[in-house]
């Protein structure tokens, strides 16, 4: 049998179809503490108080992203807000404490309201930094304010502080898409540092949406489950066809290699197989061919 002269994704871990639904890269976002992202926030005190269960989305609305620009900042993208949101309440959402009802408080500084509509969560406007504005602090001085027609609280904070503002965690990348069978996956790409090693630690975070419900988990978060991926060791984790799959696709060639090398030997025997030597060394390249010279 003669064999393939060109290594594909597919030769490696076939999946059949997958449907991008949208593909959004912020290459200009603050590197983040590698503490903060990994940062275990404590359950929020009052248990009666939580987030809509249900939730497949956020959303945030024009009137938010306009008050974030007025009250909160640094100055940043309508998609890149929503998804700061969307890494909070999909990944980690003991990030945020309800205040009361449809009122929140993320990491304990960014005071907002929500609506919960066909499990869509939408921020409807941001008050501003409890840091910056402690007032924010007092729950029903913001009932007040928020049923009032005039503003009777200057929550508006001047641009020179505002755009000296730490931003929350945020995604470098973000990937909407189906499989075959029209499951709905978000990848959630993190580029942050350790601060205690100098080092770079870059995660995909892979969600995935339950066709049925599921009891809560380290591994579930509301109507998904969560995979982290930690992009410096291939070989601490053990991941599905579909994962693979798509880390390859984004360009991910080294960690495919390593994992293939020391997690799927068998997968690299399977490759020898079916594609030529050269096939396999061109898709290695020169400086990643050890990891899939035969053994």
């Amino acid at each position: 049998m003669d064999k393939k002269s060109v290594v594909k994704i597919e030769d490696l871990y076939p999946v059949g179809k997958i449907s991008i639904k949208e593909a959004v890269s912020f290459l200009n976002v603050q590197k983040n503490n590698y503490s903060m992202l990994i940062k275990k926030y404590p359950t929020p005190e009052y248990l009666d108080l939580k987030l809509p269960k249900g939730i497949i989305d956020v959303k945030v609305v024009a009137h938010a992203y306009e008050r974030w620009h007025q009250r909160v900042g640094p100055p940043t993208t309508e998609d890149l807000l929503t998804n700061v949101f969307r890494v909070a309440i999909l990944i980690n959402p003991n990030r945020i404490r309800v205040l009361t009802r449809n009122l929140a408080i993320l990491d304990n500084d960014i005071v907002f309201s929500f609506e919960f509509e066909d499990s869509i969560l939408k921020i409807t406007t941001f008050f501003g930094r409890t840091s910056l504005k402690p007032l924010l602090l007092n729950v029903d001085a913001l009932r007040r304010y928020n049923s009032q027609y005039k503003e009777e609280v200057d929550l508006h904070v001047e641009r020179c502080v505002m755009t000296k503002q730490i931003p929350p965690i945020a995604p470098s990348t973000v990937i909407k898409f189906e499989d075959s069978e029209n499951k709905s996956h978000l990848f959630f790409y993190i580029k942050s540092k350790d601060s205690n090693r100098n080092q770079n630690r870059n995660f995909f975070y892979h969600l995935i949406k339950n066709s049925e419900e599921v009891e809560s988990s380290d591994d579930i978060v509301g109507e998904y489950t969560v995979k982290k991926i930690d992009m410096l060791h291939p070989s601490h984790h053990k991941l599905s066809g579909i994962q693979l799959h798509v880390l390859g696709l984004l360009g991910n060639i080294r960690f495919l290699l390593k994992y293939i090398s020391t997690v799927d030997p068998d997968r690299l025997d399977k490759l020898h197989d079916t594609h030529s030597r050269s096939a396999i060394r061109r898709f290695a390249g020169n400086k990643n061919w050890n990891y899939l010279k035969k053994i």
